[in-house]
C-alpha cells in the first residue's frame, strides 16, 4: 500500500517486496481478464500487499462470493481505497466554490440591476419636481419617493444577508478544504505526517538558509515476527503506540512522520546529531519499558523494541542524502543486535 493511507500514493517496498507483489497480482489480473493499466495494477499490487485493510474487506467481499472484478469496479476501488475518495472530496470542495462565487455574482447583479431602476426613477421625480406647483402633486412625488427608497433597502438587505450566507457557505468550504489538505498530508493509521509530507518538510530543511537539522530514521524489531505470532491488528496497535510516543516529543522544532511500514522518523530543528541521538535513545527506552498486552486479556505480547539512526544536515545535503545517511546508522544498529542508537 502507500505507506500508509498518503495521497498522493508513496511506496516504498524494497525491490523483492514489490517484484513478489507483483508476481502475486498478475494471477488476479489475467484472471479477471482486466488490462494492465496503471489503476489495475495500482488496485491488484495494494491487494495482494495485504496492507489496504479496506480494500482488502471489499476485494475478498467480492472475491468470496464469485463475483467479477471489472474495470470499473478496480476505477472505483482505485478513487476509494488507494486514492482515499481525495478527488471527489476536491470535486466537491470546488463545486461548492464555484457555487458560492455564482450565487453572490448574481445577487449583486441583482441589486445592481433594481438600483439602476430605482436610480432612474428618483431622476425622473426629480424632474416632475422641478416644475410642482400644487401639494397634491407634490404628495404623490413624495410617495414616489419613498417607494424607490423602500425598494432600495430591501435590496440592500437582502444583498448583505446573502453574503451573509455566502461569507458562512465559504467559511464551511474553507474548513472543508483544511480537512482535505490535512488528510493528504496525514497518515491514516498512525496519525502522523505520511511520507509524501516527511519529503516536502525535508526538502524545506535542506534549503537555505540552513540551520542545525538531524533525522532519525526509527525500525520497530522483528515486527514481522510480531504481526505472525499476533496478528496484523495487533501490530497496527504497536505501531499506534510507538507514534504516541514520538507524538508527546513533538513541538515548533521535531516532526514525526511515519516513512514506510514499521518506519518512522522525526526531523529535529536546531539540533546536532549527538542531541539528537540523546533524544532518540530516551524515545528508545520509553518504548523498550512499556509492558504491552493484547487489549481486552492479560497476555503479554513481549518486550517491543526499536532501532535509530540519526544523520544530520550537512552542507550540499539533499533530502535523500540526509535520510540514506540516517538509514546506513539505522542498518548498523540492526546488525548489530537491535534495540540501539546510531550515528552516521
Amino acid at each position: 500500500m502507500a505507506k500508509l493511507s498518503s495521497f498522493p500514493p508513496v511506496y516504498s517496498h524494497p525491490t523483492d517486496r514489490a517484484t513478489e507483489n507483483l508476481r502475486r497480482a498478475l494471477p488476479y489480473i489475467n484472471k479477471h481478464r482486466t488490462p494492465v493499466n496503471p489503476v489495475n495494477y495500482a488496485v491488484w499490487y495494494e491487494y495482494v500487499s495485504g496492507e489496504n485493510e479496506a480494500l482488502s474487506r471489499a476485494m475478498n467481499a467480492r472475491l468470496n462470493n464469485d463475483e467479477p472484478i471489472t474495470d470499473a469496479i478496480n476505477q472505483t476501488y482505485f478513487e476509494k481505497y488507494v486514492l482515499m475518495g481525495m478527488p471527489d472530496r476536491l470535486s466537491k470542495a470546488n463545486a461548492g466554490m464555484e457555487k458560492v462565487v455564482d450565487n453572490t455574482l448574481k445577487n449583486i447583479d441583482k441589486a445592481e440591476s433594481t438600483a439602476s431602476e430605482c436610480a432612474s426613477g428618483l431622476s425622473n421625480t426629480k424632474d416632475v419636481l422641478e416644475s410642482c406647483d400644487n401639494a397634491d402633486e407634490l404628495k404623490g412625488i413624495v410617495v414616489d419617493i419613498m417607494s424607490h427608497t423602500e425598494t432600495l433597502s430591501e435590496t440592500s438587505n437582502d444583498l448583505k444577508a446573502e453574503l451573509n450566507q455566502s461569507s458562512k457557505d465559504i467559511l464551511k468550504l474553507k474548513a472543508e478544504l483544511e480537512e482535505v489538505k490535512k488528510a493528504a498530508r496525514t497518515d491514516g493509521l498512525t496519525g502522523l505526517l505520511n511520507r509524501g509530507a516527511l519529503n516536502q518538510e525535508l526538502d524545506k530543511v535542506c534549503q537555505p538558509p540552513h540551520n542545525r537539522t538531524a533525522f532519525v530514521l526509527f525500525d520497530i524489531d522483528h515486527f514481522k515476527q510480531l504481526n505472525d505470532n499476533f496478528g496484523h491488528l495487533v501490530g497496527d496497535k504497536v505501531l499506534q503506540y510507538f507514534s504516541a510516543i514520538l507524538k508527546k516529543y513533538c513541538n515548533e522544532s521535531i516532526i514525526a512522520a511515519r516513512y514506510g511500514g514499521e518506519e518512522l522518523a522525526l526531523i529535529l530543528t536546531g539540533y546536532d546529531k549527538t542531541k539528537a541521538k540523546a533524544l532518540a535513545d530516551k524515545i528508545r527506552e520509553e518504548l523498550a519499558n512499556s509492558k504491552l498486552k493484547k487489549r481486552g486479556s492479560e497476555e503479554s505480547i513481549g518486550k517491543i523494541t526499536v532501532s535509530a539512526g540519526v544523520s544530520a544536515f550537512h552542507p550540499g545535503d539533499d533530502s535523500m542524502s540526509l535520510i540514506d545517511r540516517a538509514d546506513e546508522a539505522l542498518y548498523l544498529s540492526k546488525s548489530s543486535g537491535r534495540n540501539q542508537v546510531n550515528i552516521s
